[in-house]
């Protein structure tokens, strides 16, 4: 049964007087097990000050399901980066008597990437681009120490230009939903046994995030997360882009191990392979720090026929190897 069949469903019209009239809202554009997202103008801040906003106004029906909402606020809170959703306002409302949580994201023009790729596999440009500019929001949230722990397609947005998707600028790609975000935690480092098969699914229902994108240690419960992982799962996603399918069908366990892109059949540069194959290394400490990704997917990208010249950046340079089908 769908979630919109069984959840209260909420009225734009309950919504608009909920919000003092600051907000206009429009149609609805997501439902999902969290809440309901619509499309909205905020007209003017809480202080009364007039303002233009197009926001992603979400509205959370059940409190019991909140447990995702504050990480994700407190991790965006005072955050402005181009490859990053903007926070732009969040409370509680009385929406038709119905004690309601709301967050105003800024509004992404485009499309989600898992949409993108229902029309099939990208171009090396376009993945690099993407590569980059998710790479730089990576960076952006571990220097708040910040894992974003949810990186699949979905969760990154491809911007709109004149009806067109926007590859070639640094803020093409934009990182959404902090919802499973982990902070790292010093004292709470802890030393763990190679797993058996019931500490996976253990360590499976614990850990909130998407199967088929963990890394292998957020799979394993690890709770001294990096960056890291978050590399892992973008090299999952680029992967998916490359080949038009997920590398392992989301087989998670196939991931266990890491996973090689080269030694295949892929049409893509050698530069782009090998530097996935670091990505999807089983051992953190063998993956590139994401502001080196980002780096060096721009300068892959700059080699590229067609690519504008920019600014140069010199770069340094065991799992099963995945084969286009």
């Amino acid at each position: 049964m769908a979630v919109h069949q069984y959840i209260c469903q909420f009225v734009p019209a309950d919504i608009d007087a909920a919000l003092g009239r600051r907000y206009s809202v429009g149609p609805e554009i997501a439902v999902g097990g969290q809440g309901t997202v619509f499309r909205a103008t905020r007209t003017s801040r809480p202080d009364g000050t007039a303002t233009h906003d197009v926001v992603a106004l979400k509205l959370h029906f059940d409190r019991r399901r909140n447990i995702r909402v504050q990480p994700e606020i407190t991790a965006m809170e005072n955050v402005s980066h181009p490859n990053l959703a903007r926070l732009i306002e969040h409370g509680y409302c009385d929406v038709a008597g119905r004690h309601t949580r709301y967050v105003a994201w800024e509004f992404i023009d485009g499309q989600s990437l898992s949409d993108r790729l229902k029309s099939g596999r990208l171009l090396e440009s376009e993945v690099l681009g993407i590569g980059r500019d998710v790479s730089v929001a990576i960076a952006e949230i571990w220097s708040r120490r910040i894992v974003h722990g949810d990186i699949k397609p979905s969760n990154i947005m491809l911007r709109n230009s004149g009806g067109h998707m926007m590859f070639g600028s640094a803020d093409s790609a934009v990182l959404i939903d902090l919802g499973a975000a982990k902070y790292l935690d010093q004292g709470n480092i802890s030393t763990l046994r190679p797993p058996d098969r019931d500490d996976r699914r253990r360590s499976a229902r614990r850990t909130i995030g998407t199967w088929g994108y963990f890394s292998p240690e957020q799979i394993r419960g690890t709770k001294a997360l990096s960056c890291a992982s978050d590399v892992f799962s973008l090299g999952v996603v680029m992967l998916q882009c490359l080949l038009g399918r997920h590398p392992t069908d989301s087989d998670q366990t196939a991931l266990a191990d890491g996973i090689r892109a080269s030694g295949g059949r892929l049409a893509a540069s050698v530069g782009l392979l090998c530097t996935l194959d670091m990505m999807l290394s089983p051992l953190p400490a063998f993956r590139p720090k994401p502001a080196e990704l980002s780096r060096r997917f721009q300068s892959l990208l700059q080699t590229m026929p067609g690519q504008p010249p920019r600014e140069n950046h010199t770069q340094q340079g065991g799992g099963s190897s995945i084969q286009e089908k």
